[in-house]
């Protein structure tokens, strides 16, 4: 018997019919899924990566303090943080910069250049060797209106957050395998029980148990890549049209689709690895509920 003959018309059954348009859902629920992940864990990635190492010198000036009498705040805050043990780097932020910060929240024609902006240092450490703590006493108690913020707590909290709906990506990602696991076994089986009698001629004329479980799996496979190629051109679609919309916010409030070059190959392998996984599980229940039937 040549492997690429046919002898069960599986085409024929309303299960196998269903499993193309199952799998690509599926697979359009996967991508969108996993894409959510992958962008959350390069957004926790670049926002650690964006506040480690810095602490912030803010000023705030009162409503009687002259330019020149703040400006030379500052000045004695990056004199005292320089000599801190630790402390690599320490530049005042020019107004301009504070000023577009605060553009996205109150608006480019909020007149923000008449509003009493704080005065605000970068200041570059060596987490190793910096003692934050002291720092932030020297500086609120040598500088009138000056306080120290810390980043560390508030990236922990938020890392920890990103990794956490990173976690319940890939938790559902797997559970979307597992479903479609349970359909293909489903449709498999009821493909037997449709196509027994033919199933005992076969066995009849010889025809091993591989053999007949090779019927299945190719026409799983078929019907595995059919759907999932679709679900994953619809996936994608979808994720370009999201990128679009998205390029027209300002991205200092969200930076959206963060997406790197090796994320898109994970993306386009969704339904490969989906028909592979329906292949496969095609095989095993056919080879499982024939050795029952011996």
């Amino acid at each position: 018997m040549a492997k690429n003959h046919i002898d069960l018309p599986l085409s024929n059954d309303p299960a196998v019919r269903l499993l193309p348009w199952i799998v690509g859902l599926m697979v359009y629920l996967a991508t969108m899924t996993l894409a959510g992940g992958l962008l959350v864990a390069a957004l926790a990635a670049e926002w650690s990566a964006g506040l480690t190492g810095t602490v912030t010198i803010h000023i705030v000036a009162a409503d009687d303090t002259a330019a020149a009498d703040l400006d030379a705040q500052v000045e004695q805050a990056v004199r005292l943080a320089l000599k801190t043990p630790g402390v690599v780097s320490a530049e005042p932020m020019p107004q301009e910069k504070v000023a577009a910060l605060l553009a996205p929240w109150l608006g480019a024609t909020a007149g923000i250049a008449d509003l009493p902006l704080p005065r605000i240092i970068d200041v570059g450490i060596n987490e190793d060797e910096t003692d934050v703590a002291a720092l932030k006493s020297r500086v609120e108690a040598e500088i009138a209106g000056a306080g120290l913020d810390d980043h560390q707590l508030w990236r922990d909290r938020l890392v920890t957050f990103l990794r956490v709906m990173e976690l319940i990506a890939i938790v559902m990602v797997m559970l979307i395998g597992i479903t479609t696991v349970s359909v293909v076994v489903f449709a498999t089986r009821s493909g037997l029980a449709v196509h027994s009698d033919a199933i005992e001629i076969l066995h009849l004329v010889g025809a091993y148990d591989e053999y007949i479980a090779g019927q299945f799996q190719s026409q799983a496979l078929a019907l595995g890549l059919k759907g999932g190629a679709a679900g994953s051109v619809a996936g994608l679609i979808s994720l370009l049209g999201l990128a679009f919309a998205a390029s027209n916010l300002d991205s200092e409030l969200l930076p959206f689709f963060l997406f790197q070059p090796w994320h898109w190959p994970i993306l386009v392998s969704l339904p490969l690895a989906a028909a592979l996984i329906v292949r496969q599980t095609a095989k095993r229940t056919v080879l499982r509920a024939l050795r029952r039937m011996l």
